[in-house]
């Protein structure tokens, strides 16, 4: 009977994993990338038909092959070409194709609207239209694949309950040196790679170009070095009322670099520097907190993270993204984890001090408060909800006072705006159609907001710790994760509202960034508890480890290598789909694949 029971033990692990693998490839096709083939459907002339006459005569056809764009969706994969040529229109609304001509197009649920690029008849014009959109890419299919993953790894979780085998020995101390070396110098050569011409933050957009170098910068540069000015004691016409004056953290802690080899090239430096430090600090961490394995592990998970070259490359205060969001989790760590006053104390300064240069309190203000509350140390959270405040607020104050400068700005009045449209709902049914597609925004907003594969390789994490390492969540993971979700709820579930920024849907994923700690404190955790494997079980437990990894080497490498398999190009648009995606490649065959230290001066502007 014990026998039976194990083989059916067995066999009810494998079909669970099954389904949990198969669900997780569909969830993955559905919401981070295109895993599967693509279908070529060509339009038949008489599916054709008038959609509407004027100046740009549009056309339309059913189609209900794929999932549609929605409101501040943009969820179409869905490919229009006309003779072979794909037709640029995406993500625009029928209302904007309708007004634009020239071969705009959009995808609405039901049926593709567009306008040919001449302004001949798509009826009768000789020319082939063709649809081209992945298999299995559809709504229903999405959410199927979600409620298969969830049910089946619960599953597993349920059936998987009882003592776990013993963690493997951690390894030698001089190995653990060679691994950290190793995995500072990739991390360092992938920031080192996102510079120059190289930059995703500023190649992915219409480009500031530096006449003295030749590297390229974000559009909006004017409005980063005004800060650079500000410390500078220079005219006050070139930083006053500058948009982001209330981030002067990273200037600050900067300006040596900036003073010795200049803004740009010294801010830059210092980014580098900031990065690298962070780095080894959160690793070295996680080596005294969670054990050497699991430190290792991490390191080379880290080393690369697409996320911090994105930033990391410019002399802007987003360098601080990254390194602000690893040293954070370990004030969360330290919260959750070690009792008394002084934690509280010196991490909530250290979290108002970062609110300096980043809006870092979005996640990690709640998150803290949420521990200390958890904790049932009401007079810690309020202290510490105190400290955590009082920087920004003072800084505010002297802004306002000190240096007459107005705090209102197109930001700032975003969240003003969506607060107020909770109070007033507008139309019922566009609301409607906002929270219905809630879920496929949020799906896509956890992949494009950590570059796709470290996502994709927490979720396979999740699934394989039931049957190996079975930890729970940390709080101080719980919490983080926690925040971000609040966030998003906020952001994508409220009515319609008018504002210079729309900070929902799936165009700005890259608000919800400062995550991503939690899900490396978790697979630290899990690696560093992991029972002895056979051999098959570890093949399991390398390929989605291996796949990310090799997936994140050409997103992080992508713009030196020319974006091999069009990878990093979808990566970093997922992350901020901030322009036209044509102007990615066409910026790294305009100014070449120069990192820092290859200037080439131009006279451009």
């Amino acid at each position: 009977m014990s026998a039976f029971s194990n083989k059916g033990l067995i066999c009810l692990q494998v079909a669970l994993g099954t389904v949990a693998g198969i669900s997780l490839l569909l969830f993955l096709h559905n919401h981070a990338l295109n895993l599967l083939p693509s279908i070529w459907e060509d339009i038949e002339p008489a599916a054709i038909s008038v959609d509407q006459s004027g100046p740009f005569t549009t056309y339309r056809f059913a189609f209900n092959g794929s999932t549609p764009d929605g409101p501040h969706a943009s969820l179409s994969r869905t490919k229009l070409t006309e003779d072979g040529v794909v037709l640029a229109g995406l993500p625009i609304t029928a209302d904007v194709a309708r007004g634009a001509g020239h071969g705009n197009w959009a995808h609405e649920p039901g049926q593709i609207v567009f306008s040919t690029p001449d302004g001949s008849d798509a009826r009768s014009n000789g020319r082939t239209y063709t649809v081209e959109y992945p298999l299995f890419y559809q709504r229903w299919l999405g959410h199927a694949a979600t409620a298969g993953f969830l049910l089946s790894v619960a599953g597993l979780y349920w059936q998987g309950r009882g003592p776990r085998g013993a963690p493997l020995p951690s390894p030698a101390p001089r190995r653990w040196h060679l691994h950290l070396a190793g995995a500072t110098l990739l991390f360092f050569a992938g920031l080192y790679c996102s510079t120059g011409t190289l930059t995703p933050y500023a190649n992915t957009s219409i480009p500031h170009v530096a006449k003295g170098t030749g590297y390229l910068y974000n559009p909006d540069h004017i409005h980063f070095q005004a800060l650079f000015n500000f410390m500078d004691g220079r005219d006050r016409s070139t930083w006053d009322n500058a948009l982001f004056l209330r981030r002067i953290l990273y200037n600050v802690m900067a300006y040596p670099f900036m003073k010795v080899a200049g803004w740009e090239v010294g801010g830059t430096i210092a980014s580098l520097t900031f990065n690298v430090a962070a780095f080894v600090i959160f690793v070295r961490a996680l080596r005294r907190r969670v054990g050497e394995t699991g430190a290792i592990f991490t390191a080379w998970i880290l080393a690369l993270y697409p996320g911090a070259g994105y930033w990391g490359g410019l002399p802007y205060q987003h360098a601080l993204i990254v390194p602000g969001s690893l040293i954070l989790m370990l004030v969360l760590v330290s919260l959750a984890e070690d009792s008394g006053w002084r934690p509280v104390i010196l991490g909530s300064v250290l979290l108002g001090l970062a609110n300096l240069g980043y809006e870092f309190f979005m996640f990690f203000l709640p998150a803290s408060l949420l521990l200390l509350v958890w904790q049932r140390r009401w007079l810690a959270a309020i202290v510490s909800v105190f400290l955590q405040a009082l920087p920004l607020v003072l800084w505010i104050l002297i802004l306002k006072y000190g240096f007459a400068q107005s705090m209102g700005n197109s930001n700032s009045a975003s969240f003003g705006a969506i607060a107020g449209s909770y109070l007033n709902i507008g139309d019922p049914a566009r609301w409607r159609a906002i929270l219905e597609l809630a879920p496929e925004v949020g799906y896509n907003l956890f992949f494009g907001a950590n570059f796709l594969f470290l996502p994709a390789l927490f979720l396979a994490v999740v699934a394989l710790n039931a049957v190996t390492s079975r930890i729970r969540l940390h709080p101080a993971e719980l919490t983080l994760l926690l925040a971000g979700l609040a966030l998003f709820l906020f952001n994508n579930l409220a009515p319609e509202y008018i504002s210079p920024w729309q900070l929902r849907g799936t165009w700005i994923a890259r608000i919800y960034q400062p995550v991503f700690p939690a899900f490396l404190w978790f697979m630290a955790r899990w690696w560093q508890h992991l029972p002895a494997l056979g051999r098959w079980t570890r093949a399991a437990l390398y390929s989605p480890v291996l796949l990310a990894l090799g997936g994140n080497a050409l997103i992080v490498f992508g713009p030196i290598l020319d974006n091999p398999y069009g990878l990093s190009e979808v990566a970093f648009y997922r992350f901020y789909d901030h322009a036209n995606h044509a102007n990615y490649a066409a910026n790294l065959l305009r100014f070449g694949r120069r990192p820092l230290g290859f200037p080439a001066p131009t006279n451009n502007p």
